[in-house]
């Protein structure tokens, strides 16, 4: 049934982005009345909430392109300049076809979902009566969430850094499933609307999301099934992080430090700090090995998508000992050591000494890698949005540099890392813990992004160095199709 309907969904999805209407009175008579049907019922509701999460871990959104791969290559994490026919090489290097292709998929997929989004948006209201209050206000609220979350993707890909110029025009904003051509939108236009999003959907959740005043409710055996694992739906907590991170991302430094002091003061306690126990795998089996090791750190992760087929789908595809080193996405030995500046950090844990296709040692990115049990929470996480990010906000926004430290060093102290003085430079510091903090996720090139930088670290290179960057390079084309569309 889920797969019918994400079937239908699709071919919704892609006469919308084709601009016309056509291959949408082809299937009209009958889809219509599934989707009808679809919507008679509370389960049925679920049901298209659940594909629409489903999406999530695709290839083109939090399968390679928005987390692991398209743009930890571009912020310089991993060596695609060796060998010279590297599959990444081109985009490492910033060519500007092989960044287009790199983000065509994102965009349609992007806006394939945003499309169930608004029609399940639009069946709560014309279809109220089937929904409880819980569920109404639930179901609405994640939604509004996703719409915004995704458009705020959209907005950090193809629009312009926004210090430098809020009000070129960037991307639509789509609130309706009708198959129209939406106009092109100032980024800061699009922002508002992202805001007033996210803005709507905590009001929907305020009183009625359990992470409130009963935390992830992650195994719990009593009440719905609908409402446990809530650091797998877009739950409150996640989506007042995300207010943050946009807050950050478009200059309200006041608005985004008490956002985030909001999300560390409530949410803290359901969503601590992994320990070493966690990261070992201690916590979860009773005794410490690799095969077990939650090395994503989840107690502490806000939001994540749900990828069963994690290892198969990232990995083994782009990170794994197995692979040859034209396909392979590492760094050397020197330059992971240089890395951490501190050797009992936990994020080592994310790198193994393995052999390489040639039986040589060598350092490889495990942080999706294999994890024995498939029943631990873990195991098929990646990570959207996380506590430590939060941190790294509230850092940044503090206009006293001793209280900005504070905050630092919490991270740094949860991560068994020693503190740094408070004499520092901190611009560079959180640059420093940016960069060890999210490898894999995809969030460090948005750092650099909004902050315009000019040089960005040759992570990968053991000599160390930095690399003089365009700012022209932050810059993504709309899809040939979409610019066909606003001529």
């Amino acid at each position: 049934m889920l797969m019918k309907i994400i079937k239908l969904y699709f071919l919704m999805a892609l006469a919308l982005l084709s601009g016309g209407c056509k291959g949408w009175l082809t299937i009209d008579s009958s889809d219509r009345i599934m989707e009808n049907t679809l919507f008679e019922t509370e389960e049925g509701f679920f049901t298209a909430l659940n594909g629409v999460y489903a999406e999530l871990p695709q290839a083109s959104l939090y399968g390679k392109s928005l987390a692991a791969v398209t743009f930890d290559v571009q912020a310089q994490y991993f060596d695609t300049t060796q060998p010279s026919t590297h599959t990444f090489n081109t985009l490492g290097a910033y060519s500007a076809e092989a960044r287009k292709t790199a983000v065509a998929d994102t965009w349609d997929k992007a806006y394939f979902v945003i499309a169930n989004v608004n029609k399940i948006l639009e069946h709560c209201e014309s279809d109220r009566d089937v929904l409880s209050d819980r569920a109404y206000h639930i179901i609405r609220g994640e939604m509004l969430g996703m719409r915004a979350l995704l458009h705020f993707e959209m907005l950090r890909i193809f629009g312009p850094v926004f210090a430098e110029a809020p009000a070129r025009v960037s991307i639509p904003y789509r609130t309706s499933s009708e198959l129209t051509v939406t106009p092109l939108l100032p980024a800061n236009e699009v922002a508002e609307k992202i805001a007033g999003d996210f803005t709507d959907a905590l009001s929907e959740l305020a009183d009625w999301d359990p992470v409130r005043t009963e935390g992830r409710l992650n195994g719990e055996t009593t009440g719905s099934v609908r409402y446990r694992s809530r650091h797998l739906r877009l739950n409150y907590f996640a989506v007042k992080a995300l207010q943050a991170r946009l807050a950050i991302y478009t200059g309200d430094r006041t608005l985004a430090g008490r956002l985030a002091g909001e999300v560390i003061d409530e949410a803290g306690p359901f969503f601590p700090f992994a320990s070493r126990e966690d990261v070992t795998g201690q916590t979860a089996v009773g005794v410490a090995t690799q095969n077990s090791e939650d090395r994503i750190f989840s107690s502490e992760a806000l939001f994540s998508a749900v990828n069963s087929k994690r290892t198969s789908d990232i990995h083994d595809k782009f990170f794994s000992n197995k692979l040859e080193q034209v396909n392979l996405l590492t760094m050397g030995e020197l330059a992971v050591h240089n890395l951490y500046d501190s050797e009992s950090d936990l994020r080592t844990y994310q790198w193994q000494t393995l052999k390489n296709t040639e039986g040589v040692d060598q350092r490889f990115f495990v942080k999706y890698g294999q994890v024995q049990d498939m029943e631990l929470g873990y195991a098929s996480m990646v990570p959207i949005i996380r506590m430590s990010e939060v941190y790294l906000i509230a850092a940044e926004c503090e206009d006293s540099k001793k209280e900005a430290y504070e905050w630092l060093n919490a991270l740094r102290s949860a991560r068994k890392a020693t503190s740094l003085p408070a004499t520092g430079t901190l611009d560079n510091d959180l640059t420093g813990e940016y960069i060890r903090e999210f490898v894999g996720e995809g969030q460090l090139f948005w750092y650099y992004k909004r902050l315009r930088k000019t040089m960005i670290r040759k992570i990968y290179s053991g000599n160390g160095g930095y690399l003089d960057f365009d700012p022209a390079n932050y810059l993504f084309p709309l899809p040939e199709k979409e610019q066909e569309h606003h001529k």
